[in-house]
């Protein structure tokens, strides 16, 4: 990989499987199997359908789908042509989408029917956005199909190639504050990240069951892209039910389970748990957010399955730090990943001691060009020494292990999901009632944290947390919308005005905090 600069495409991930076993099975999804031979004709003619749809090298491309295969295909098919993909949280509603879409100039998108009237609300404000592309039956839409992209295609289309240097994808993330800001990665970030983690957990025989959602890093990137660059087969789950995945994992004899924290939870919750034939999974991975110790004990005593975790962001393509299930310590995220450094430091930036506390850094291929169009943003996180200040605290053992200590200051960690109480406050201010307010996370039993408001209402009014969640629902994702509200009389700020949410929280986590 030294030269970064050099040909590379993401799509080239499967190309030595589509030449040695192009029958295998590259695909899963429901009744569906799409072999690795299947595949790349399908990432080719939508390159080609996409390019003779107008669209040119360099354009950003946004793809708004829930975990389906289409949205592997399209990724893969995007970068093979060489346009840069926008992969949008599929939970998102209207306010949030527009902005991201605004912020990226998207010229075109591809979307399935649920989410279509979502588009069609934000349009108007969109003037970059010429092309809309529909996932399902888009007759009497007035828009593209796009089964009538790939029919324009041609499987014997040679794209013009990309270089490692060139943004692959922009994906979208709160960072530490406020709005989102688009991570660039590049051919070379994902390609690497994708091999790399495969070749930690994957063999060419494996069936991965990615059931965390892969409009995320973590289950397209290292879950869907590990498994394929290793000719393994995936397992494409829509939408992660316990019963329904257990069923499935019955049926179709995964060797590794991909998840993240609160689905271990409900399958030790399901009753019926010890009469489940679950052996054909070796070894199941999880990210996203810490892990309790508790729960990996339990995982491994009742299901019988062994443990691996990996730590990282969207900011590092996803994994930084991973390693395989048998040298998994229990409680730490793993070792650098390849070439990833890290290394834990002080307010000043100094390197600290093993088994110190400080902030968790890495640097490496992994480490992704910064956010588009936010120079400043980038500039406070992505140092000039290539390091990337992910803003968890963490220590370090003797052997170079990290054990991630706490979450972000503000940030609300909902099962993977992340939720910046900025973002929600600002969609929430606009209520008539509400003078002012503040969000903090509170401990919740599945998914670690949920989002609660304290809430000062302007005078005489009345409010319910009913009327406070019907209020929100359309504004926001819906592991955004608050759980829990009190009314106070006011919200405690600092003298520079900043809301004072260690003060709330702290009493949220009393009992909690204290373990």
């Amino acid at each position: 990989f030294s030269l970064s600069g050099g040909p590379m495409n993401v799509s080239d991930i499967i190309k030595r499987h589509v030449r040695d076993t192009p029958d295998n099975t590259a695909i899963i999804f429901g009744e569906r199997r799409i072999t690795y031979a299947q595949l790349d004709a399908l990432i080719t003619r939508t390159a080609d359908g996409l390019l003779k749809s107008g669209l040119k090298r360099g354009d950003v491309l946004s793809l708004f789908l829930p975990s389906l295969p289409e949205l592997i295909i399209s990724y893969l098919g995007t970068a093979r042509a060489g346009i840069t993909v926008n992969v949008v949280n599929a939970m998102l509603r209207e306010q949030e989408v527009a902005y991201i879409l605004k912020d990226c100039q998207s010229r075109a998108i591809i979307v399935d029917q649920a989410r279509l009237p979502i588009i069609e609300a934000v349009k108007p404000e969109l003037a970059s956005l010429e092309m809309v592309v529909v996932h399902g039956d888009a007759e009497g839409s007035g828009y593209a199909s796009l089964e009538s992209v790939l029919d324009q295609g041609s499987e014997g289309f040679k794209p013009a190639g990309t270089k490692g240097s060139d943004i692959c994808h922009l994906m979208y993330t709160s960072g530490t504050t406020g709005w989102p800001k688009g991570v660039m990665a590049t051919h070379l970030n994902v390609f690497h990240n994708a091999t790399e983690f495969g070749k930690v957990h994957f063999k060419p025989d494996d069936v991965t069951m990615v059931a965390t959602p892969i409009f995320h890093c973590w289950g397209l990137i290292n879950g869907t892209f590990g498994t394929l660059s290793k000719g393994g087969t995936v397992i494409t789950v829509e939408r992660f039910y316990p019963e329904q995945t257990l069923d499935d994992i019955e049926r179709l004899r995964p060797t590794v389970f991909q998840g993240v924290p609160p689905m271990y939870n409900l399958f030790l919750k399901q009753p019926d748990m010890d009469q489940r034939d679950i052996s054909s999974v070796v070894f199941c991975l999880s990210a996203a957010t810490k892990m309790p110790e508790s729960l990996i004990r339990q995982l491994e005593d009742k299901l019988k399955w062994r443990y691996a975790e990996a730590w990282g962001l969207t900011e590092s393509s996803c994994v930084g730090t991973t390693v395989p299930y048998t040298e998994t310590r229990i409680g730490s995220c793993g070792r650098g990943m390849d070439d990833a450094e890290i290394k834990v430091v002080d307010e000043g930036g100094n390197a600290l001691p093993p088994r110190e506390q400080g902030e968790l850094c890495v640097k490496g291929t992994c480490v992704t060009n910064g956010y588009l169009n936010k120079t400043e943003a980038t500039a406070e996180v992505f140092d000039s020494d290539g390091w990337f200040h992910a803003g968890d605290i963490a220590y370090m053992d003797e052997d170079g292990y990290a054990y991630i200590v706490d979450r972000k200051k503000d940030m609300i960690n909902v099962g993977g999901e992340k939720v910046f109480p900025s973002e929600v406050e600002d969609m929430m201010l606009v209520h008539p009632k509400i003078r002012d307010l503040v969000i903090v996370g509170i401990p919740d039993e599945l998914k670690g944290e949920a989002p609660k408001a304290f809430l000062q209402l302007n005078e005489g009014e009345t409010t319910t947390l009913e009327e406070i969640r019907e209020f929100c629902k359309p504004r926001m994702a819906p592991y955004k919308v608050p759980v829990a509200v009190d009314f106070i009389d006011e919200i405690p700020r600092s003298a520079a005005g900043k809301p004072l949410r260690r003060l709330l929280r702290d009493k949220e986590w009393g009992s909690a905090s204290n373990e």
